[in-house]
């Protein structure tokens, strides 16, 4: 099946495109070799993409790419030096209040050597569904947004375990008993729970020739079905969604 993907934006320098889930970026030794998406891109059409930063693979939304060595060096430090603002959204186990998180990461799963990140969390949505669990006859779950400050690999992922809210579908940070029992509850209403529900919905950076450079993705059709399936648990009575100021972890 060929990969799903499309242009956002495109200029002389800069290319953003809307990215799938499921898809590496770069090639790799784990692609089990899948096409990758700068592979994809090069393919359809015609030319060098640059990598300035990265999604995971289960990760979908905007990613950029440069395209001269120039562009490459003026965007990557622009990322490096905290200067792109990133905007994400993510469901997330139980109402996550506003939130900074500013928990030291793991490099790796299989690494615990630690470095600083920070993220901010404001939640957008609270959703309670009529399953119960552990005692409680309700799962409540939410929409936050996700800006993070830093660029560590799966920095988001991280920060919402480690701030007791895992994003849904995340098998490698989040709660696999809690996939587990979700996927059958949503199996028995006909419905799939899907993969990692993170999605990089805005990105704005500085462009080399001067100007400031906005790009934003929606969500895929099936993710933003999924998501219009659980404002079905909509509470009749919304709690609070945030806290002023936020509360720093």
């Amino acid at each position: 099946m060929p990969m799903e993907w499309t242009v956002i934006h495109r200029d002389d320098r800069i290319l953003a495109v809307h990215k799938p889930a499921g898809v590496h970026v770069h090639p790799s030794a784990f692609d089990r070799g899948e096409l990758s998406l700068v592979e994809a891109v090069e393919a359809g059409l015609g030319v060098k993409p640059y990598p300035v930063h990265r999604l995971d693979r289960p990760t979908s939304g905007v990613l950029v790419f440069a395209l001269d060595a120039a562009a490459a060096a003026f965007v990557g430090a622009a990322f490096r030096e905290h200067r792109v603002d990133k905007t994400y959204w993510a469901v997330v186990r139980g109402w996550m209040p506003e939130a900074h998180a500013t928990f030291d990461v793991q490099l790796d799963r299989k690494d615990e050597r630690r470095t600083d990140a920070e993220t901010w969390f404001r939640p957008l949505e609270a959703f309670e569904a009529p399953l119960p669990r552990r005692g409680f006859p309700t799962f409540r779950f939410g929409l936050v947004e996700a800006k993070p400050v830093t660029g560590r690999r799966h920095q988001i992922r991280q920060h919402c375990d480690d701030l007791r809210h895992p994003i849904l579908g995340d098998t490698v940070w989040g709660d696999t008993g809690l996939n587990r029992w979700l996927g059958t509850e949503l199996g028995a209403l006909g419905r799939d729970l899907g993969g990692l529900h993170l999605w990089c919905r805005r990105l704005v950076l500085p462009h080399p020739d001067g100007r400031t450079l906005a790009v934003e993705a929606p969500l895929w059709p099936a993710e933003q079905a999924q998501l219009d399936w659980y404002r079905r648990w909509l509470p009749e009575i919304s709690p609070p969604l945030a806290q002023t100021p936020a509360k720093r972890y």
